[in-house]
């Protein structure tokens, strides 16, 4: 598993050294995903936890079942403001994920959406799928760079009893149709502690296993792309990044050009 340990000394600089960053990013293009570990407190999960349960706990009650984005069986996606302990450089422009997506990418970049999926006790296995693909059928097409990363934060630890995900390593290169992995057995499930988090190459085959736990389990994406790419099948219809006037005005000039697609949507 291509888990990240950071040094004590990088920690104190807040800097990845330069012969690890490129350890971790030819462990990312290989295997189309890399584990962080420890790179966000404890407490400032538990704050982001908590916030959203605050905002958006009542969407997952039986009188709103009829009313929400569904993802899977007992899977609500859900578009995360950002405001409160969501707005800050320390999650969207983390030091130790920004040099790695710079890394990636290799040009400009943007955050293309902020969204939560949440599996609730009794959620069965996710379908096997990609969160996104171009050229679909075109050989080349598992050759290219990648052009959307996710960023997935657990709220929650992540458990064998409330379902972390499965990944098929290297999957983004492979040109095979994403079911044409059920029944491989070449694939990981790591338990996640809060804290850390994964970051997945979009193409990267995986699927939600099922949630045995009486706990809802709620997974922050930050995913970023390149400007060209729109996620068409997943936020078509609701904005995808939503901050209002006053939030993004907090947002260090730096990283304004992050938020380019800040309320828009594509229908």
């Amino acid at each position: 598993m291509n888990i990240v340990d950071f040094s004590k000394e990088e920690f104190q600089n807040q800097q990845i050294e330069a012969s690890h960053l490129e350890e971790i990013l030819k462990d990312f293009r290989r295997d189309g995903y890399v584990i962080f570990k420890d790179i966000f407190s404890k407490d400032y999960i538990n704050e982001l936890n908590a916030d959203f349960i605050d905002k958006y706990g009542h969407l997952f009650s039986e009188e709103y079942k009829k009313n929400v984005f569904r993802v899977g069986h007992r899977r609500i996606q859900v578009s995360v403001e950002l405001k409160k302990s969501f707005n800050t450089p320390y999650l969207y422009a983390n030091p130790f994920i920004l040099p790695v997506l710079e890394g990636i990418f290799n040009t400009e970049f943007i955050i293309s959406d902020l969204t939560c999926v949440t599996s609730l006790p009794g959620a069965k296995y996710m379908p096997l799928h990609r969160d996104g693909a171009i050229f679909k059928g075109v050989a080349l097409a598992p050759l290219l760079p990648a052009y959307a990363v996710g960023l997935l934060i657990p709220l929650i630890p992540f458990t064998k009893l409330n379902g972390p995900t499965r990944y098929w390593p290297g999957s983004h290169r492979s040109p095979l149709h994403s079911g044409a992995f059920e029944g491989n057995p070449n694939f990981i499930e790591p338990e996640i502690e809060t804290g850390s988090c994964i970051l997945m190459d979009y193409r990267i085959v995986h699927c939600g296993n099922p949630n045995q736990s009486d706990e809802k389990r709620p997974l922050l994406y930050c995913n970023y792309s390149l400007p060209w790419y729109f996620d068409s099948s997943n936020f078509r219809f609701d904005p995808h990044l939503i901050v209002d006037d006053n939030n993004y005005s907090d947002i260090p000039e730096e990283y304004k050009s992050l938020f380019q697609r800040r309320n828009m949507k594509l229908q």
